[in-house]
């Protein structure tokens, strides 16, 4: 067993252990928390395909930000503690028959399907070169819409938000 494989075995195993915890913790604010390991070894599969930008995009977007955004929404919302309130009973039955179903449809897809085996690359290299200069240089000009109307969605947001403070 070579390194790379020991490591995909390992992100896989705590990754499923993590993905169990958060499926089954009965406070949500535990479950954030540990959706925020689970992302990040979901980055570490990334580092080992060779997406080096998706790894880092896959940390700092959805590890970080959107994680943080649903830790700070799980405070903020009233009665956390008592999730009983809003569950309605027939809930678990609904998601069991669902589930069955979904695991149905993939063994067939699996067991159906021929998989094409691709060869190894000889050597994976960094894609953030290639990215960067895709985006300077083919895509500058959507490149630079995005970021303007990223722009104006945050002073829009801050207008909002101060309009609000003065009423």
């Amino acid at each position: 067993m070579n390194l790379p494989e020991l490591f995909f075995y390992l992100f896989a195993g705590v990754t499923v252990g993590f993905a169990v915890v958060v499926a089954f913790s009965t406070n949500l604010l535990h479950s954030a928390f540990t959706l925020f390991f689970l992302l990040f070894f979901m980055a570490g599969f990334y580092a080992l395909l060779g997406g080096d930008f998706l790894a880092m995009v896959q940390l700092m977007v959805y590890a970080g930000g959107i994680n943080v955004l649903l830790i700070f929404g799980t405070m903020l919302t009233a009665d956390v503690a008592q999730p009983e309130r809003s569950n309605l009973s027939f809930q678990g039955v609904l998601t069991f028959f669902s589930g069955v179903a979904f695991t149905a449809v993939l063994l067939a897809v699996f067991e159906h399907t021929t998989w094409p085996l691709l060869e190894q690359p000889a050597e994976v290299g960094p894609t953030t070169i290639d990215i960067g200069k895709l985006l300077l240089k083919e895509y500058v000009l959507p490149f630079e819409v995005i970021s303007f109307l990223l722009v104006a969605a945050m002073v829009g947001a801050i207008m909002v938000v101060k309009g609000g403070k003065e009423q």
